[in-house]
């Protein structure tokens, strides 16, 4: 059963489980469906995983694909490599510029591939404007912004109950629009950088033409350029 934010103490994280009389042991860290889970709740061993994975992958992929074709490179990247980085970043999402800088090193590594400029004096940021490539975490601020609006639209089954209620504005200004929620309340970083607390300040703040876009296709492509 899923527990109330308010009952996650630390008092109620760690239990003593037995199977057929004996304990089993603890574990510091597990993968769940992809995704590495820790005891202190950090999310730097999933992105030293999926980072090595995509970084092993690029590898392979950089020394099969030989033709200078910028499009074919971009689709390998794409398909075989750029999925690695993003699987579930919705849960994970790291906020520390530490963690960040770690995932869109890979990216970069590509840029440069997919361009053929190894100087280590040219930019990567000319790089990624000229390929027309978003950084990572933008494509991972519009996942959650995604998520979100299929969760208010009930495109995925969410129980109610766990979300925060809809704000009653008494009007509505050029920076508000009729689909704001209030804004959990968040005792630790921890709980203010998971989904909920953290894309819905950014969902708040969406133009008024992106929230109530009448479906997703039309709202991916107003937040997409924000």
């Amino acid at each position: 059963m899923l527990q109330s934010p308010h009952d996650l103490s630390p008092d109620n994280w760690e239990h003593s489980y037995q199977l057929h009389g004996q304990r089993l042991q603890e574990e510091t860290q597990v993968k769940y469906l992809g995704v590495t889970l820790t005891k202190d709740l950090k999310w730097a061993p999933h992105i030293y995983s999926i980072t090595n994975k995509a970084n092993s992958t690029l590898g392979l992929v950089c020394r099969k694909i030989k033709v200078p074709s910028k499009t074919i490179k971009t689709a390998a990247y794409r398909a075989l490599v750029r999925p690695t980085l993003e699987y579930a970043s919705c849960v994970w999402d790291p906020h520390t510029t530490e963690d960040i800088n770690t995932i869109e090193k890979v990216q970069h590594r590509a840029a440069r591939w997919v361009s053929r400029r190894f100087r280590q004096t040219s930019s990567v940021d000319d790089m990624l404007l000229d390929l027309e490539w978003p950084t990572l975490q933008a494509r991972r601020r519009h996942a959650r912004l995604t998520m979100f609006y299929k969760v208010h639209n009930s495109l995925v089954h969410i129980d109610s109950k766990y979300l925060p209620s809809v704000s009653r504005l008494s009007h509505i200004t050029r920076k508000s629009h009729p689909l704001q929620y209030n804004i959990p309340s968040n005792r630790t970083q921890y709980r203010q950088m998971t989904f909920l607390p953290r894309t819905i300040p950014e969902w708040n703040n969406l133009p008024t033409e992106a929230a109530t876009a009448p479906s997703l296709a039309p709202f991916q492509a107003r937040v997409a350029n924000l």
